[in-house]
């Protein structure tokens, strides 16, 4: 089952933390929703109105197997939204990962003891590569990656192929994309429009209908540790993740049964290409054509 979603990207600044936090309110409007905050900066934690004296335990101390991980799951203030917060303690992930048997699949392992419990878990990433990177393309059954329009940014979309890539060729084993995101978009913008048109035609149906648009609510919203829908319920940015909440669940249940064919192939078992749910006779891969290259 698709249940476990990466927001990922090796870039910082294209919206990672301002996507994790919105589209797991969004999804918890409905659904039991877990978010695990992946960065040792604890932005999304701190965005949710988290105290920073209140971090610990976090992910790195179940990582380490200090603490169960039932005991840093959190009950947030929205109804169905539990999180594991982040800490500094994540910096020394890849040291303490590193003496693991079975290192990179640390964290899959550790998902998998509340897996029963919720209908979504998100993860929100760090940008750089590491071994903890590794631990999140593995343990996610797909990821998402946010895209502002910028250079680097697509620079970022490029790295973050790469690694994908180079971890299915040693594992046998990685999350495929569920979608591109568009963020940080301003439609008044002509390079703005370029990029976006580029991307869409680059990447196809890869890429989310949806375009989260610039709006300054969206920035103001986690210094008060709200969502955009509770600081600004009737904004733009509002609109634009509500709309993402309703493609990210359509996806997911259209995807579902082909991506759990693909999180169960491996490179000794060369296996036809599962039809795409599109269903316009294109196929969905785990090579690096399912991401950027």
């Amino acid at each position: 089952m698709l249940k476990v979603i990466s927001i990922i990207n090796n870039k910082g600044g294209v919206g990672k933390t301002t996507t994790s936090i919105n589209l797991a309110a969004g999804l918890a409007q409905t659904q039991r929703v877990l978010l695990i905050d992946m960065d040792s900066q604890a932005s999304a934690s701190l965005a949710l109105g988290i105290e920073r004296a209140k971090l610990r335990p976090s992910i790195a101390h179940v990582l380490y197997g200090e603490v169960p991980i039932r005991r840093a799951i959190l009950q947030t203030h929205i109804p169905r939204l539990h999180l594991i917060t982040g800490s500094l303690d994540l910096a020394d992930a890849d040291l303490c990962l590193a003496e693991h048997s079975g290192r990179e699949s640390v964290l899959r392992r550790t998902i998998e003891e509340v897996m029963d419990e919720y209908d979504v878990i998100l993860m929100d990433c760090p940008p750089s590569t590491s071994l903890l990177s590794v631990n999140i393309l593995v343990a996610a059954d797909a990821f998402i990656i946010p895209l502002s329009p910028s250079y680097l940014a697509l620079e970022g979309l490029v790295s973050l192929g790469e690694v994908v890539t180079q971890v299915r060729m040693n594992l046998g084993r990685v999350a495929p994309v569920l979608g591109v995101i568009m963020t940080m978009v301003d439609p008044n913008n002509e390079s703005h429009a370029e990029i976006e048109q580029q991307v869409r035609g680059h990447y196809g149906s890869k890429v989310f209908q949806t375009m989260i648009r610039k709006d300054d609510t969206l920035s103001d919203s986690p210094g008060l540790g709200q969502t955009i829908y509770e600081f600004a319920p009737e904004s733009q940015g509002a609109q634009d993740y509500q709309a993402l909440v309703g493609e990210v669940t359509e996806r997911i249940q259209r995807y579902a049964a082909v991506f759990a064919q693909l999180n169960g192939a491996t490179r000794a078992q060369a296996q036809p290409r599962p039809a795409d749910p599109r269903g316009d006779g294109a196929t969905t891969s785990m090579s690096a054509s399912s991401v950027p290259s």
